[in-house]
């Protein structure tokens, strides 16, 4: 057990309780002056008795806990004590009454008289009276529960900030002034093939471990270290979105997009650099799947519209072959009834009398002879021009199947040439692949084409357009009750538009129809494949125009308007 402190030697004093006062001394007792400063004192202060129990508390002590004097006379340090601290505590005290500390300084959690718990740093020492022992206990107190808070909020946002720098499928990569990589997450260790294990953040050894290989964007040209995002972004170079080709170790190979930010202090120094490397791999394959579904499906459009083409190629052939077969019936038939045959009998009777050829012209059956020739002569001739009216007509015929086979093939070139073309003779094709089934369902055609200027256009996607929207309108003719079943196409321009109307006067369309008319398979049509007016909205929108619907309503007819950008062409006088 270590002795009380000893008083100078010579020194005439008192001892008074807790304190040694120098006696005859005309200043104020230094017991008042001890006893002002501890009452009086920011910290907390407290004496208690070997056993924990208090002597007594500063104002400051009693206000951190929330307890009189008087009331914590009645407690103890082992019962405030809150119950997580309570065996370092009296572990603690044991040590220093037993004299193996001279002091006791630690942080523990004080249990308040609302209950709540206070952290506080505790400073504890022994206090020595006159004696050898330990008169009693001291303890200084601070205040540091907001210390603890923001010490918890911290450790809190650095757990938060080192999950969601481990877990984020962004693979970052942190480098100091020197370019050696000082952080990174899983994500960066799996793509650039960073040998780590499963911590978060981590100081590797090797300063710049990355193994993968970096390409650009072609895949074959490596990317040289001084070049990457960190290297250039350390120099003070804006990286943002840079595309580049990762090999990994094992052979895999990513398409990734980075950026890169430069690290600075709070005065503006340099720390280093932090690059965010996105893995855009399946983007792009879904683009390039995206590309690929979108050519298919212009391929189907242009195949569906070439269809369209030939379909209304074939009804108007199949029209033509008919006429063709009935003229060629009546040709076969007339031949076949032909009084041909009576010059062969009166050729006959003339042989048969040759003998006597005037006996017999001069005899009751010889006198009709010459009478019937002339007769059967004016016959023959008719049956002549008649037969060549009808292979006239059958000539004329096949020539329009020639023609309508023609244009099928013209139109059925490969789609996106541009040619200069006048869309009034694009409207006549359409027309006149349509005419027989206009004629078959007794529909009337009317142009109304002002002078318009040239056009540079894909012929065959405007085509398309035309030959769809004039075959709808056929259609709802042919489905009107009334008796005035008519299809007026009319061609217009403004100064910066082609303008072409296709009006019929059909059963209409119904508003509810209107909006949902040009989704792709929407079809009022039992036969209907509902594709016709989709691909050709798709396709005015591909020539950068537009397709619309227009209709009063049930049984008031419709208009389609399709617009098409003007690109103007001088004259060759330049005019």
């Amino acid at each position: 057990m270590k002795s009380r402190p000893e008083a100078p030697e010579g020194e005439n004093t008192a001892a008074t309780g807790l304190f040694r006062i120098p006696a005859g001394d005309p200043r104020p007792p230094v017991e008042t002056l001890f006893r002002n400063t501890i009452e009086k004192a920011p910290i907390g202060i407290a004496f208690t008795n070997r056993d924990g129990g208090f002597r007594h508390a500063n104002l400051a002590f009693c206000a951190m806990l929330g307890f009189s004097v008087d009331e914590l006379k009645k407690e103890s340090v082992a019962g405030l004590t809150h119950g997580a601290d309570l065996e370092a505590t009296t572990a603690g005290l044991g040590r220093l009454w037993g004299g193996d500390i001279t002091h006791l300084d630690f942080e523990k959690r004080y249990i308040r008289k609302d209950g709540g718990a206070l952290w506080v740093h505790v400073t504890t020492s022994l206090v020595y009276g006159g004696g050898e022992e330990p008169e009693c206990a001291v303890e200084f107190l601070r205040d540091v529960s907001k210390r603890k808070e923001m010490a918890a909020a911290l450790l809190q946002n650095q757990t938060l900030l080192a999950t969601v720098f481990g877990e984020l499928p962004l693979a970052l990569l942190a480098c100091d002034v020197r370019g050696q990589i000082t952080h990174y997450n899983r994500a960066a260790a799996e793509l650039l093939g960073i040998s780590a294990d499963d911590s978060v953040c981590k100081l590797p050894r090797n300063p710049y471990p990355l193994s993968s290989q970096v390409f650009r964007p072609d895949g074959k040209t490596p990317v040289p270290r001084e070049e990457r995002p960190l290297a250039r972004t350390l120099r003070g170079d804006k990286v943002s979105n840079a595309e580049f080709i990762i090999v990994r170790p094992d052979g895999a190979s990513r398409v990734v997009r980075s950026s890169g930010q430069r690290l600075t202090g709070s005065a503006g120094q340099p720390l280093g650099a932090l690059a965010v490397i996105e893995d855009i791999t399946q983007r792009r394959e879904a683009e390039e799947e995206l590309e690929r579904v979108h050519k298919q499906l212009l391929v189907a459009s242009r195949h569906a519209g070439m269809a369209d083409v030939a379909t209304n190629v074939l009804h108007n052939v199949g029209n033509v072959l008919n006429s063709v077969n009935v003229s060629a019936n009546l040709v076969s038939d007339r031949i076949r009834k032909s009084k041909c045959t009576g010059l062969g009998r009166a050729a006959g009777l003339l042989t048969e009398h040759a003998g006597d050829l005037a006996g017999f012209l001069s005899g009751p059956q010889g006198r009709h002879l010459p009478a019937y020739l002339q007769q059967l002569a004016a016959e023959l001739v008719a049956e002549r021009d008649a037969a060549v009216a009808e292979l006239s007509e059958l000539r004329n015929n096949v020539e329009h199947i020639k023609q309508i086979v023609a244009m099928q093939q013209s139109y059925a070139k490969r789609g996106g040439i541009t040619d200069t073309v006048d869309v009034r003779v694009l409207a006549e094709d359409s027309l006149r692949m349509n005419e027989g089934a206009f004629s078959r369902h007794g529909v009337t055609i009317e142009r109304d084409f002002a002078e318009v200027p040239l056009i540079e256009v894909d012929k065959h996607k405007v085509l398309q357009i035309l030959v769809n929207v004039i075959r709808n309108a056929k259609y709802a003719c042919s489905e009107a009750q009334g008796s005035d079943k008519r299809v007026t196409m009319r061609i217009r321009a403004t100064h910066s538009e082609l303008i072409i109307a296709v009006i019929d006067t059909g059963i209409g369309i119904p508003k509810e129809n209107l909006e949902r008319i040009f989704n792709h398979g929407f079809t009022t049509r039992s036969e209907g494949h509902g594709f016709g007016l989709h691909s050709s909205a798709l396709a005015a929108k591909e020539l950068g125009g537009a397709l619309r619907a227009e209709s009063a309503g049930a049984g008031k007819g419709a208009t389609f308007t399709l617009t098409l950008p003007l690109n103007r062409r001088e004259s060759p006088d330049g005019k």
